[in-house]
């Protein structure tokens, strides 16, 4: 099981292994653009935040990344990632920066990266995401890569879980991002001088000093020229052609391996096309709609949503849209898709999501629409079916 952490806390290491040897690559080395800003954009289409935030935040990003991490970009950089999180529910944000990352960050990962990650796991090396984002960011983006773990920024929150705006530690920028990996390569067992980063500003200059090896990515123009000086490897990677999912596209197998059950479902034959239901087993039915009930994350339907599901037992996701709607029923049989418009009531916290009326029946009119609409014989329906009518030559 991955171990995921933020900022190192020296009275809780993890388990020591001698000699390890570790890649580490930035967060906004493995995608063009912000890492930060797809998951401020992300939250405000889902009107987390206002389009205001959303530009304020853009700016001080901009300011950030336009050269060397002098004390005042840190600071207005440390001001970036508290303004960011700063009074709202840790279980809502990480859920939706969840599904951001599936939809929007994870898909844009260059291929030649996602290729030295996988080469990089099979030689036997730890693999890990370095950023200044929060660490529930590069936690979640680790997770979709099959990586190790991710280093982050670490937010303080409160006793309801509520971010209080205060860091427990400090920006892992710069040398703070150097030391945050030395202390964690010392409580693990790395050896740095074995190990490998990855990253394309200058700003991480310190922790490519640090490691065995540095090796840079679409290296900005100052980390390009101590590159060329030091000998260091350039790695210039082109995008991946294919786009980011849509909103709420986020593949179904993804969104339930997040889910961490301690009640596995395991896939019921060959995986169906995104937007589709995916059907599922288990072994313990009950088990796991207790397990999903307890997690705080799921509500059943009431009861005139039930009447869409005689027979069985029909668990949503809290979230105002884009949800996960679960069902099961009789024996080992569970399904899962992606709801684009759940019944659940919009512009009010996560944790206090109920079930309003007008919702319920919008969502099942769209159903209805969205099935009868896949029964019109349209144009590109035809041409798809002409075409697996053709004979290869």
């Amino acid at each position: 099981m991955p171990n995921f952490i933020g900022a190192p806390e020296p009275e809780a290491p993890p388990p020591r292994q001698a000699n390890q040897r570790a890649a580490f690559f930035g967060l906004d080395t493995l995608i063009p653009g912000s890492s930060l800003y797809l998951l401020a954009q992300g939250l405000q289409r889902r009107h987390f935040y206002g389009r205001a935030d959303l530009l304020a935040f853009a700016w001080q990003r901009l300011v950030f990344r336009a050269g060397p991490a002098s004390e005042p970009q840190v600071r207005t950089s440390q001001d970036a990632a508290l303004s960011f999180v700063a009074g709202k529910h840790r279980p809502e944000l990480r859920a939706l920066a969840r599904e951001i990352a599936d939809e929007r960050i994870v898909p844009q990962v260059y291929p030649d990266l996602a290729d030295l990650i996988e080469s990089h796991m099979a030689a036997g090396a730890l693999t890990f995401v370095t950023t200044a984002a929060p660490a529930e960011l590069a936690e979640i983006v680790a997770h979709g890569l099959g990586m190790t773990g991710g280093l982050g920024t670490t937010a303080e929150v409160d006793d309801e879980e509520r971010y209080s705006g205060r860091l427990t530690g400090t920006v892992l920028q710069g040398t703070a991002k150097a030391g945050a990996v030395h202390a964690h390569a010392m409580a693990a067992g790395i050896d740095l001088s074995a190990s490998v980063a990855y990253s394309d500003s200058i700003n991480d200059l310190p922790l490519l000093e640090l490691v065995g090896c540095a090796e840079v990515v679409n290296p900005d123009r100052q980390l390009r020229k101590v590159a060329q000086r030091r000998g260091w490897r350039v790695h210039d990677v082109r995008p991946a052609a294919r786009r980011p999912m849509e909103p709420g596209a986020a593949p179904v197998p993804n969104r339930l391996a997040a889910l961490g059950l301690a009640s596995p479902v395991e896939s019921d034959g060959a995986p169906v096309r995104r937007g589709a239901a995916h059907h599922f087993t288990t072994d313990d039915p009950a088990a796991l709609l207790r397990e999903l009930e307890d997690s705080g994350r799921f509500r059943r339907d009431t009861r005139l949503g039930a009447i869409f599901h005689r027979g069985q037992v029909s668990l949503r996701e809290v979230s105002p849209t884009h949800s996960l709607h679960i069902t099961v029923g009789k024996g080992n049989r569970v399904s899962a898709h992606v709801d684009r418009y759940s019944p659940l009531a919009n512009h009010q916290p996560e944790q206090l999501a109920r079930y309003a009326l007008h919702r319920i029946a919008a969502h099942n009119v769209a159903g209805i629409a969205g099935g009868l609409f896949r029964l019109i014989p349209g144009p590109r329906r035809r041409a798809r079916s002409c075409a697996r009518q053709t004979p290869r030559s």
